[in-house]
């Protein structure tokens, strides 16, 4: 999982990070050689040759006076150097960042990160950067945790407590729907069959609400899935409005104490006016505690233009599926950064258990450790 982006990202850092330490470390040369000067300096001060037993002339003498003044003033000239050094040393103006931070927006864009979040993450960097005179390793640890720090803030948004939720309901004698938006393909009818597992492993019963009566099989598609984990569906035939359908379904858990109502929802295309209009008739009529975007991770750039246009309806989070076979991993960061909600869940594979909570600090060290 999101293997393609670490290996981009680390390609970027790295090349960026050399660059800036040659940018920031041109005057190592100059520096290396004076401290060399100095040492030779040292070492090859010749003393007056002694012949005989005599004693030193006053020449002599004078004229090693004027050598170990002299070695104090070069101790004194590479004392300075020491100190000045950083503070001569070049620092990173906004034109050269600019010009070698379109690595790292590159590698992000490629791995399906929308260009207003790449935008976001390079503009941070720069800010870390600008004015600074860093080595390579400190370059390379900089853009690595302001990376790190940028993302967690677009991933980690606050979330609402699914368990404390139903808990407050079932004490208020209430049923919480929680309604799944998103376009056929998007594997939404799954995704809401492994929330039914998911609920029911942790103590609390739902039912289905087939409220996709349009799609040809998507009734059947629910009834497997409920047959499966043994999860009643509630239906009716198709072409019936789905807000009514819903609304059944909600009375029928409500009178047999249910928990929660899991209801699917029709999505021939994401740009259908006709669509947008019947779901936001389904919230209005249902008024549902929960709406989720569930939604391909490999979707691509796409994944913006449904975000907004689901994002009409009101959300409240996304789900992602495919997850596994996701080698980009930029469609969490789009949909946070678009829709200002967070991502609740993950699909990881075929099977109803491969579903998981969303945790933004483990896809991050995932993709930089």
């Amino acid at each position: 999982m999101f293997g393609l982006f670490k290996k981009k990202i680390k390609e970027a850092v790295d090349k960026l990070s050399g660059r800036i330490g040659e940018e920031t470390e041109e005057k190592e040369d100059v520096f290396q050689k004076e401290e060399e000067k100095e040492h030779t300096t040292q070492d090859t001060g010749l003393e007056p040759e002694i012949r005989g037993v005599g004693l030193r002339s006053e020449e002599t003498e004078r004229e090693t006076g004027r050598e170990t003044e002299e070695k104090e003033e070069v101790k004194k000239e590479s004392l300075l150097s020491k100190i000045t050094k950083p503070i001569t040393s070049k620092t990173l103006s906004s034109d050269f960042l600019d010009n070698v931070l379109w690595d790292i927006e590159i590698a992000l864009l490629e791995n399906n990160v929308a260009q207003s979040v790449a935008e976001k993450i390079v503009a941070d960097i720069k800010e870390k950067l600008m004015n600074q005179s860093v080595r390579k390793s400190q370059a390379e640890q900089i853009i690595k945790d302001t990376m790190k720090s940028t993302i967690l803030e677009i991933l980690d948004l606050e979330k609402v407590d699914i368990e404390e939720k139903l808990r407050d309901a079932k004490k208020d004698d209430r049923t919480v729907l929680m309604l799944f938006l998103g376009f056929n393909g998007s594997g939404k009818t799954t995704t809401m069959a492994k929330m039914g597992k998911y609920l029911k492993d942790k103590g609390y019963p739902c039912i289905f609400a087939a409220g996709d009566s349009f799609r040809a099989a998507a009734i059947e598609q629910l009834e497997v899935h409920g047959h499966n984990l043994e999860i009643k569906v509630i239906k009716q035939k198709y072409g019936t409005d789905p807000a009514a359908i819903i609304f059944d379904a909600m009375k029928h858990a409500k009178s047999r104490g249910i928990n929660a109502v899991l209801a699917d929802t029709a999505g021939r295309v994401h740009t259908d006016r006709n669509l947008v209009e019947e779901l936001k008739k389904i919230v209005r009529v249902n008024k549902p505690d929960l709406k989720f975007l569930v939604i391909e991770s490999i979707a691509g750039n796409d994944v913006v233009e449904q975000a907004k246009i689901f994002g009409e309806v009101g959300l409240d989070g996304v789900i992602l599926t495919k997850t596994d076979v996701d080698e980009k991993g930029g469609s969490a960061l789009s949909l946070c950064y678009t829709l200002k909600k967070p991502v609740y869940f993950i699909g990881t594979g075929q099977r109803y258990t491969d579903f998981e909570e969303f945790d933004a600090g483990r896809m991050i060290s995932s993709i930089f450790e």
